[in-house]
């Protein structure tokens, strides 16, 4: 397969941060911006160290602008935005190095996540933050994925740090919309099928979620459809 030129990383990423209605994910992916974008309002306004894990789209980066002093992308594979190729249960970094860690969306694919976290820990200094996000009741996507998270289980992961938030990205109404989008875009076998389902369907049922969760309908996580998580170092 070719490699992803910078543009078509920097639309993919664009994409994660401003999702359409028509995308299957438009619920946790928008509620994760605004979630995010909360957290990192508490963050230091300028001079921050960041490593992104996971880091080959890097679609928060745009919230950070003005606050970085040293951002490093690091994946498992190289792309024209990738910093540093490596495994997340082997970070190349000295001990107290960044100041934030993120990690969306790549928690799911570590066969050891309680390695890969102590190895953030070691990486972040005293007082800096892992801002991640992971799959909780989620369709798999590819192969390569080890886990869905429950929030006992995030919590476990987590252990080492000293303060912990986890907070549903949808709720239980939100992730049956989810799961159910997720469904029928996956029952969807051709393109011109996907492409009605996605100008019709879709955007209803997100629309309908939408309005569900901003009335705050129920407070249930049992269906969370992702688990945002702030994770400090002492």
């Amino acid at each position: 397969m070719p490699s992803q030129s910078k543009a078509e990383l920097l639309e993919i990423a664009r994409h994660r941060l401003y999702p359409s209605l028509r995308d299957p994910n438009y619920l946790v992916l928008r509620r994760r911006r605004l979630i995010l974008t909360e957290w990192i309002s508490r963050l230091p306004t300028d001079g921050l160290t960041v490593l992104d894990l996971g880091g080959r789209y890097q679609p928060y980066r745009p919230l950070l602008v003005g606050r970085v002093r040293r951002y490093v992308a690091f994946d498992l594979l190289q792309t024209v935005i990738t910093d540093v190729v490596g495994r997340g249960e082997h970070l190349p970094f000295r001990g107290n190095s960044f100041d934030l860690v993120i990690a969306t969306g790549v928690f799911e694919y570590f066969p050891k996540p309680h390695d890969v976290a102590e190895q953030v820990f070691n990486a972040l200094k005293p007082g800096g933050v892992l801002l991640m996000s992971v799959g909780a009741v989620s369709g798999r996507y590819v192969d390569e994925e080890h886990w869905r998270y429950m929030r006992s289980g995030l919590g476990s992961v987590l252990a080492p740090f000293a303060e912990v938030e986890i907070v549903p990205e949808v709720y239980t109404l939100g992730g049956f919309c989810r799961i159910v989008n997720f469904g029928l875009d996956l029952m969807t076998k051709t393109a011109l099928l996907r492409n009605v389902y996605r100008a019709t369907v879709c955007p209803m049922i997100n629309v309908a979620g939408l309005m569900m969760e901003g009335a705050k309908l129920t407070t249930n996580d049992q269906l969370a459809g992702n688990y945002a998580a702030w994770a400090r170092k002492a």
